[in-house]
């Protein structure tokens, strides 16, 4: 039986995994808790002060490279969705160009955190193209690298 593993342990693992790997933590966001850092659309994009407008559940630092994490404890396709589009649209360039101004950066990548169980890989593997990459938790905490073509991490 697969054990669940909740949406703030799969941020609490990846922010313990990515430390260690000497990750700088610019952001983390856990379920309802109101901590991270919200994104809005450029102001061309908005039609209400909130609308589209999202809160990543990790952000990090390291060598130049900046990654966000979309969290959940299983699959959800719509997420996969919303990080194609932050990495195939300028839509929120404004706000992300605003939260890095202090930070030097010469990439940017978007991707999935969640629990590594079947049928959420099974179904991973059929959109992994609209991240960059997809890491998975175990329930004791420990990573799996699913899927990371540029080799990020």
């Amino acid at each position: 039986m697969e054990g669940r593993i909740t949406e703030e342990k799969v941020t609490k693992f990846l922010l313990t995994w990515l430390e260690t790997n000497n990750w700088k933590i610019i952001s983390y966001d856990f379920p309802q808790s109101g901590t991270g850092i919200c994104i809005h659309p450029n102001l061309e994009f908005r039609t209400t002060k909130n609308k589209d407008s999202f809160i990543p559940d990790i952000i990090a630092y390291k060598n130049n490279t900046v990654i966000f994490f979309e969290n959940k404890d299983r699959f959800f396709l719509e997420d996969f969705h919303k990080v194609d589009k932050l990495r195939t649209t300028s839509m929120y360039s404004d706000s992300i160009l605003n939260l890095l101004k202090k930070i030097k950066y010469k990439s940017i990548f978007y991707g999935i955190g969640m629990p590594f169980f079947q049928k959420n890989t099974i179904r991973s593997e059929e959109v992994k193209n609209k991240t960059d990459f997809i890491i998975c938790t175990m329930q004791k905490g420990s990573i799996i690298v699913f899927y990371d073509p540029m080799k990020i991490f």
